[in-house]
């Protein structure tokens, strides 16, 4: 049995060797400065929209780790924290009207926050680890993503993932792709990849967000 820890350990072994990824729980005070630094960085203030002053940030960071329908994280690749992830109840979203929503989905918001880690190759390893983490957190059968058209980086990564674009939607705030990624297409791609996964601690998800 998993030991519960307040983060989860995650080993990614390829044939280059092993990434070491930690999640854990967003923290008011230990993450604040992080997330607004972040938040107001050029290749993630446009698609984020919160660039916002100390003040007002600090109130959406408030209501974002105490909402009841998602869960936030700091995601840290070999101890460097590298990723904000939000995991969303698609049920409880408007995205569940623009697709034919199933039992076992989990929605599912991603950045990454220092740019020198914004490249295909370290963006891969952050981005897969990410969605094992989900995929092993909740059990979801499916993760639903709608990353803006304009994102370059994630999209084809997604791609590459085993995750699949259904279609572009207007949202109220942006132009999306969205793409869902099936369990057993991911699990299949790792498998192509030679991917192995070990997971070492796990943490108690906050909320229920899947039906």
């Amino acid at each position: 049995m998993l030991k519960q820890k307040n983060k989860t350990e995650l080993h990614v072994v390829n044939g280059e060797g092993v990434e070491n990824f930690t999640f854990r729980h967003v923290q008011f005070e230990n993450d604040l400065d992080l997330l607004y630094d972040w938040m107001h960085q050029k290749h993630i203030a446009p698609f984020w929209k919160l660039n916002l002053p100390i003040l007002e940030f600090k109130e959406w960071l408030r209501n974002s780790i105490e909402a009841k329908h998602k869960d936030i994280y700091i995601g840290s690749f070999n101890e460097i924290p590298v990723c904000y992830l939000v995991a969303y109840s698609v049920k409880d979203d408007p995205i569940r009207e623009y697709y034919d929503y199933q039992t076992g989905d989990l929605g599912m918001h991603l950045l990454i926050g220092p740019q020198a880690f914004l490249n295909k190759d370290d963006g891969l390893s952050i981005i897969r680890a990410m969605i094992i983490f989900l995929f092993h957190q909740y059990g979801a059968n499916r993760i639903i993503g709608e990353p803006d058209i304009r994102n370059r980086i994630v999209i084809p990564i997604l791609n590459k993932l085993g995750g699949k674009v259904i279609e572009r939607i207007d949202l109220h705030h942006k132009k999306a792709s969205l793409i869902i990624g099936e369990k057993v297409s991911i699990e299949k791609k790792l498998k192509e990849m030679n991917i192995k996964i070990e997971i070492i601690n796990k943490i108690n998800s906050r909320n229920e967000l899947i039906e």
